[in-house]
């Protein structure tokens, strides 16, 4: 058969269109499927530095990979206020969950962000790497000014140089939505105390909005600069204005930080509650809630990140031993009853526990036996949101030896 010249030209036409409408759809599938399987862009800093760990990870000598994940979400507050802000957070483990992409992913693979972040142990004399991913936010506005922000990790009071000291720029970029930065940190065996980690990019706005987290050196279980302890607390004292958090996530205007005005003044990133038996409130919560024993001695880690406030740490019925300060052991201890700390100090407190307290009553609190109350004596620091006595107050809730369990779980790894 003999096709005419306009039929065989429509057939040659039809067919190429057929081809780049399969190309296109192939290109499309395959577009698709790269971004399916995406990674996260990794920041190379220190090159010497990665090789060296390189070599310390072939032979077996890297204590532990931490995977530590930034986004924002809400915070429910024991007066029933949901605060918006931005945290560090991590999955189960620490491990490593890869890119996230979606609000139902960071739900799925992380734990609930919070502020402060978790807690970070180290053991002196070790090596880590810990793995910083930017996950993105996604609580704000599409309008937002803070949309697609960088951050960072400065590990406040080690002395690292500046390729792992979390400094943008000096001499690596901070960490963009969904990019990854390796920190390589050899702790000396010297070193033991209390520290912390924090955002170092527009430190203001970023620190302000809960990107802090403590940070443990440990050389010894239950032991501190040579002094023994039966059981360890860290409170970690901070601020934030919630009216300004819901600005950065509505507006993210960066430059009103001069506008900031604390509404909420927090312990361990809650207040206390007059309703005692609120399970948001200071005195609730495991981590905040002074749990100890007839006989025992107590140490408290006590940190703080502010805006402009002073903290002044006072329990009411014990004078604590000042043992170390900012990671530190101090050459002469000493005991005192209200203990000043501004941002960035870190101060660790033994507290010896007499015996028979768990049977005494709390004059100051007009409580049951065993409990002395803990407060803020910088009084501004008991208001939250206008309301006393919502501030940083917890409890110490002394119980008799007889009430001890066998096996005391109170620590948290």
């Amino acid at each position: 058969m003999v096709f005419s010249e306009k039929y065989t030209k429509y057939v040659s036409t039809f067919f190429k269109r057929q081809t780049i409408t399969l190309c296109y759809l192939f290109a499309v599938i395959l577009s698709l499927s790269v971004m399916a399987h995406a990674t996260e862009k990794e920041i190379i800093g220190g090159q010497e530095i990665k090789e060296s760990f390189e070599a310390l990870s072939e032979k077996g000598e890297i204590e532990r990979e931490f995977h530590i994940y930034i986004t924002d979400g809400y915070q429910e507050m024991a007066d029933g206020e949901f605060i918006y802000f931005w945290g560090y957070t991590h999955a189960k483990d620490w491990a490593d969950v890869g890119k996230i992409d979606t609000i139902e992913e960071r739900d799925e693979k992380l734990l609930p962000v919070r502020f402060p972040g978790d807690e970070m142990r180290f053991k002196s004399g070790k090596n880590y790497i810990v793995v910083l991913h930017n996950a993105g936010w996604y609580e704000t506005e599409e309008h937002s000014g803070i949309n697609h922000v960088a951050h960072t990790i400065h590990w406040h009071g080690f002395d690292l140089i500046p390729a792992v000291d979390g400094i943008p720029n000096i001499p690596y970029p901070a960490v963009f939505p969904h990019e990854t930065f390796r920190y390589y940190l050899s702790i000396p065996e010297h070193i033991e105390g209390s520290y912390m980690g924090h955002c170092h990019v527009d430190s203001t706005n970023h620190i302000m909005a809960g990107l802090y987290f403590p940070v443990v050196i440990q050389k010894e279980e239950k032991e501190i600069y040579g002094y023994k302890y039966d059981r360890e607390y860290t409170l970690f004292f901070s601020e934030i204005d919630s009216e300004y958090m819901e600005m950065l996530r509505d507006k993210g205007d960066i430059k009103r930080g001069l506008d900031w005005k604390s509404n909420y003044f927090m312990l361990n990133g809650r207040i206390f509650m007059d309703k005692l038996d609120n399970p948001l409130s200071t005195i609730n919560d495991p981590k905040t809630r002074l749990v100890a024993y007839d006989g025992e001695t107590v140490l408290v880690r006590l940190m703080a990140i502010t805006y402009d406030h002073t903290f002044m740490w006072h329990p009411h019925g014990y004078h604590g031993l000042i043992v170390g300060m900012d990671g530190r052991k101090l050459p002469a201890p000493y005991e005192k009853d209200s203990i000043r700390i501004g941002s960035g100090e870190r101060i660790d407190i033994l507290y010896n526990i007499p015996d028979f307290s768990s049977q005494q009553l709390c004059l100051s609190c007009n409580r049951g036996a065993g409990i002395t109350i803990a407060h803020d004596h910088n009084l501004m620091g008991m208001v939250s949101n206008g309301i006393y006595p919502h501030g940083g107050l917890t409890i110490f809730d002394v119980r008799p030896k007889s009430e001890k369990p066998k096996e005391d779980e109170w620590y948290i790894k």
